[in-house]
């Protein structure tokens, strides 16, 4: 005779939702974070920065970047990323051996995934609108060198950990008219020093991020943001002033920017040790800078 068997149990049905919700979760975790793998395609040429170079002719010279033309001839731009796959410093440190090479390459491909984001929407995307919910910095991500990277992990996981140079908060490249402009080159190991104490000048030099009033300084809200990342780089560290960072990038004359804010100001204006200036952090624009866009204004 047989021996009736137990009754199966079954989880809740709230319970499974539960276990779903977490293993989704997870995974939105896993993929944010840049830490879901990637095949590594073999490569068919060595890596270079030709096609990326090409790419950013349709850079203009006040940082505008014409979208449109880019998008006609995005072949060249689709390329270089395409190469990203297979190479990066992490999978191949052979062929990035300094720590510049590698800061190089991880500055462009930052700067080239976001123009390749930005022509895929484009004429549509005219703002990166409230990038905090991650519909632009951390809703894709592509293969780089073995790894599946979002925006957001690039500039986190990678950038901040492994470079402690708060110039490349002035160097990242995000769509916005109220943030770092691209030059119209990429950056290169054997120049990235002056190339990236010229983007921190270009930066610093655009009264939409540094601007003063008497005795007050309006700030981009990027000083706040990475505020200990700049701190750290001065000499007092935490005990210091963001305004000693700001003060080593103004000019000492305004011979090319008739009217622009220089040392001396600054140091009327707050004192010998930049304390007594009220600083008041500004909302960041987040207008494309599409150079279509400006020709179209009065």
């Amino acid at each position: 005779m047989d021996t009736p068997s137990a009754p199966r149990r079954r989880l809740p049905v709230t319970a499974v939702l539960l276990v779903v919700a977490a293993l989704v979760c997870a995974g939105a975790a896993l993929h944010v974070q840049g830490l879901i793998p990637a095949r590594v395609p073999t490569a068919s040429t060595p890596f270079h920065y030709q096609d990326y170079a090409k790419a950013l002719r349709h850079v203009r010279a006040n940082g505008d970047v014409d979208f449109a033309s880019m998008g006609r001839e995005r072949k060249t731009l689709d390329t270089f990323i395409d190469s990203l796959a297979s190479f990066s410093p992490h999978n191949r440190p052979d062929v990035f051996p300094t720590p510049e090479d590698a800061l190089a390459y991880w500055l462009n491909t930052y700067n080239a995934l976001v123009l390749q984001q930005v022509v895929d929407g484009y004429p549509y995307l005219e703002t990166v609108q409230q990038p905090w919910l991650g519909r632009f910095f951390w809703g894709r991500a592509w293969p780089v060198g073995g790894e599946r990277l979002t925006l957001w992990a690039l500039e986190h996981r990678v950038l901040r950990r492994e470079f402690a140079d708060p110039r490349i908060h002035l160097a990242l490249f995000q769509a916005a008219r109220g943030g770092a402009r691209l030059d119209g080159s990429h950056f290169q190991p054997e120049f990235l020093d002056s190339q990236l104490n010229e983007a921190g000048r270009r930066f610093v030099g655009d009264r939409r991020n540094v601007r003063l009033e008497r005795d007050t300084v309006y700030l981009a809200s990027l000083f706040a943001e990475r505020r200990e990342d700049f701190l750290a780089a001065l000499p007092e560290g935490r005990g210091g002033n963001v305004l000693q960072f700001v003060w080593a990038f103004l000019p000492d004359t305004c011979e090319e920017r008739p009217g622009c804010d220089t040392r001396s100001d600054l140091d009327r204006a707050c004192g010998p040790r930049l304390d007594q200036c009220r600083i008041v952090f500004m909302e960041r624009d987040w207008t494309l800078p599409d150079a279509a866009a400006r020709a179209a204004r009065p």
